[in-house]
């Protein structure tokens, strides 16, 4: 079943609002190049040119390196039990090839797809698997170069894998995109009740069929528990909105502090 045809199974059909913000919904924030503060370890994402970024090859220095080409064998990419390269044990391996007190401050940062190289994953499936937002990372570009450099890149997964992982973001996103929408119906200014309950229950009725859809995903792949994020009323889908909120789902994980962390 093609990817973006999940929600259309199970008899029910997508809210294509909905389906809408979940595809176009914004990742990251644009920040100006010359703003880069490179003082501020914990700074946010930055975005440049591709050319800029496609050209920068810096690397840590010769005597930062505890790994040195044609002396090392590159190391596999770690995987986590679905078989999907895992982000928190790839950080530790890169910070643990070099000297402890090694600064990775870069002109900028950029996103590294966990999955990669690119080329390898071609058909529609396997194009969307690699985009998704939970496959990718926002990094020190430097620290970006170093995981290429001493990393062997991940297997490709299989077809059901990157169907399952696909399903599993999606639900998840809809499911936040919908609570989110419902609180935000709320604060509008000037909209009748009875138009604002309707609507409410229009939302609510989009929430209790994505979650639905969720419960389809096997459990290893889920992004989110669904018994903390289950409603039985609008009130409480309001409230769920608020641990939605806290994954951050739609949004690119940044792995920058764990780079200063000792």
């Amino acid at each position: 079943m093609p990817a973006d045809n999940y929600f259309r199974s199970n008899k029910n059909r997508l809210d294509l609002a909905v389906f809408i913000v979940v595809k176009i919904w914004p990742t990251v924030d644009e920040y100006d190049i010359n703003n880069i503060n490179h003082k501020r370890k914990d700074a946010r994402p930055v975005k440049t040119r591709n050319s800029e970024m496609e050209s920068y090859r810096g690397l840590p220095p010769p005597d930062a390196r505890l790994w040195h080409k044609g002396r090392d064998e590159k190391i596999p990419t770690p995987l986590n039990t679905n078989g999907l390269a895992d982000l928190d044990k790839l950080v530790i391996i890169g910070k643990e090839q070099a000297v402890k007190e090694y600064d990775w401050t870069s002109p900028f940062n950029d996103v590294h797809h966990l999955q990669w190289p690119g080329m390898c994953y071609d058909s529609e499936t396997e194009h969307i698997f690699r985009e998704l937002v939970q496959r990718k990372t926002y990094i020190p570009r430097v620290f970006h170069n170093w995981l290429h450099h001493i990393t062997l890149p991940p297997p490709l997964p299989s077809e059901e894998v990157m169907r399952h992982t696909i399903q599993a973001e999606q639900t998840a996103r809809a499911i936040a995109s919908t609570a989110q929408l419902a609180v935000r119906l709320t604060r509008m200014a000037n909209i009748p009740e009875d138009k604002l309950l309707r609507r409410l229950e229009q939302e609510f009725d989009n929430y209790m069929l994505y979650v639905e859809n969720a419960r389809e995903v096997p459990v290893e792949f889920r992004l989110l528990k669904l018994n903390e994020v289950e409603a039985n009323s609008v009130d409480e889908m309001l409230t769920a909105n608020r641990r939605l909120g806290k994954l951050a789902l739609n949004h690119i994980p940044v792995r920058n502090r764990e780079l200063y962390v000792a």
